[in-house]
């Protein structure tokens, strides 16, 4: 029996699983990493991305200031 003390892998997604659950382009997502808004973990090639920082992309608001959408 052995004991496994490591921390638990946080749950990662692809970049088309971000995109599908955004509806955002994987050129776009790709476009946010290389800016810097949006963070990235990088094993071999491939490319995953946390989903809460996928979901704070975006603000919750509850209010519109008139302009255009």
């Amino acid at each position: 029996m052995t004991s496994n003390n490591s921390p638990a892998l946080p749950h990662l997604i692809t970049l088309q699983q971000a995109s599908d659950t955004t509806q955002l382009s994987v050129r776009t997502l790709r476009r946010y990493i290389a800016e810097g808004r949006l963070t990235a973990y990088r094993a071999g090639r491939s490319i995953r991305l946390k989903p809460e920082d996928v979901d704070a992309l975006f603000t919750p608001t509850n209010k519109w200031d008139g302009g255009a959408a």
